[in-house]
């Protein structure tokens, strides 16, 4: 496969991407936030609140009910079991399991959940993967969009991510964070806009060959696409949200398509 390290600037950036700029630093922020839930074992049960109440809840988000279960659900209470547990006095050991498992939010969260996971991450790691996706495809992207164009396809995309994942797991409990659906976006609309642009890139078929390669992104971004798929249909790899990715990515292509054509069509705009 191929793993990107820089595009070639075929066209160099001559804006400050300050979107981009904007988008990486709240995902720093909230990083760092989840990250400090995860002092104590009362910010544990904040943390995990945290998660659940602003992470895509495909259960929660569709039965409108900002009083909801989190974690598996076999240990998910009935009515009556949430009932007496609301008698059980606060600090002891059960009501502490009823706390962590019942979760207390609000209409407006319920709604905002697709736009607030995009920038929210399992750990470090997956935040810094995303970034480094989003870094090396944003800045061209947004230049041709234009700012605050390149804000409203970002964040509509990411969201029409959310929603096909959540459509796709309706039945689900766990949330989805991050920003890979939007970040897929960006990948999509990068290979409309700028399909001859090369992509430094390891190429690794073989973990004993690594090879650095200059390649069309038309090729890096469209294996990338494949690469989902595929996962996709496979079984046991619910831990990531490849429909996510390939919803967005999907988004990205369309989006930049049609504004590609609406730029065309005006008089004097030969890109």
């Amino acid at each position: 496969m191929f793993f990107p390290l820089h595009d070639q600037n075929n066209e160099p950036v001559k804006i400050v991407p300050i979107i981009t700029y904007v988008i990486i630093g709240l995902c720093f922020l909230v990083q760092l936030h989840q990250m400090s839930l995860d002092f104590s074992q009362t910010d544990k049960i904040r943390s995990a609140h945290f998660v659940h109440r602003h992470g895509m809840v495909p259960k929660a988000f569709f039965e409108g009910n900002p009083t909801y279960q989190i974690g598996p659900e076999s240990l998910h209470l009935s009515s009556k079991d949430m009932a007496e547990a609301e008698e059980i006095p606060v600090g002891s050991s059960e009501r502490e399991m009823y706390d962590l498992l019942v979760l207390h939010s609000s209409k407006l969260s319920l709604w905002l959940m697709p736009l607030t996971c995009l920038f929210m991450h399992a750990g470090l790691m997956h935040l810094l993967t995303n970034i480094w996706f989003f870094w090396i495809f944003s800045d061209n992207v947004e230049e041709r969009f234009g700012s605050a164009l390149y804000a409203i396809f970002y964040l509509a995309a990411g969201v029409f991510s959310s929603l096909a994942h959540a459509y796709l797991n309706s039945a689900s409990f766990t949330p989805l964070v991050g920003a890979s659906g939007a970040v897929s976006a960006v990948m999509g609309a990068y290979i409309v806009l700028f399909p001859k642009h090369r992509i430094t890139s390891y190429f690794c078929p073989a973990w004993f060959f690594i090879r650095r390669l200059d390649v069309p992104a038309v090729l890096v971004l469209g294996l990338y696409l494949a690469l989902n798929i595929l996962s996709m249909a496979k079984t046991g790899t619910a831990n990531v949200a490849f429909d996510a990715h390939i919803g967005g990515f999907v988004a990205g292509f369309v989006f930049a398509h049609i504004h590609k054509t609406l730029v065309n069509v005006v008089p004097g705009n030969n890109k």
